[in-house]
């Protein structure tokens, strides 16, 4: 199992969510050998399908690794609609895998970032699953990711630094203040592109 502890210090998802020790290297060639062992698109779309925000992270690594670029990206995109806990880290492997990544940005942060959490769970499932959030927070997690993200992108930079000054985005923002979602897209946008880079892989915007 890729997430099992094995001659790892701690589970394989706290490896991969904040991915700043040599133990993240060794679950990244675990999911890069799931991947080459057989019908990848199947066991990635059942990792985001998961209400838990764990199987997500190991679904994001699964897209960084797809150069070929045959899994589906709009999985992602379902993972970051339904409030997952690791919503700033999909939301850089969004920018590092998908190319409509300005334009989905622009749709979700016009609408104030709706979230449409799973269905199903009872309140103790939620919070294990999604994290502590309620609605509106959830909503704030994805806007300063979405934020913090587009100031890699060029196009749009200007915009995000606009938007700051929006009272409606300002005041949501506030409800993000304890999950600081900015600086963990910061940091593990610094991260992961360095995890890759080990690996001999520049990670790139794919929209500019």
């Amino acid at each position: 199992m890729v997430l099992e502890e094995g001659e790892l210090d701690v589970p394989g998802y706290l490896e991969l969510l904040r991915l700043h020790t040599p133990g993240a290297q060794i679950v990244i060639d675990r999911v890069a050998r799931a991947l080459s062992a057989g019908d990848p698109a199947r066991w990635v779309a059942a990792l985001f399908s998961d209400a838990n925000w764990r199987p997500h992270l190991v679904g994001a690594i699964a897209l960084l690794l797809d150069q070929s670029e045959t899994l589906d990206r709009d999985l992602l995109w379902r993972a970051i609609d339904s409030g997952s806990w690791v919503t700033p880290q999909l939301i850089v492997t969004a920018v590092f895998v998908v190319p409509s990544f300005p334009e989905k940005a622009r749709v979700r942060v016009d609408e104030q970032c709706p979230v449409l959490v799973p269905a199903g769970l009872t309140p103790a499932e939620r919070h294990s699953a999604t994290g502590p959030d309620g609605m509106p927070g959830r909503s704030a997690k994805m806007l300063a990711s979405l934020l913090a993200a587009s100031a890699s992108i060029r196009s749009l930079e200007r915009w995000a630094s606009d938007l700051q000054r929006d009272a409606r985005i300002e005041q949501l923002l506030k409800e993000d203040a304890w999950n600081r979602s900015d600086q963990i897209v910061a940091s593990w946008m610094t991260n992961v592109r360095r995890a890759f880079l080990e690996r001999g892989h520049i990670l790139a915007p794919k929209a500019t």
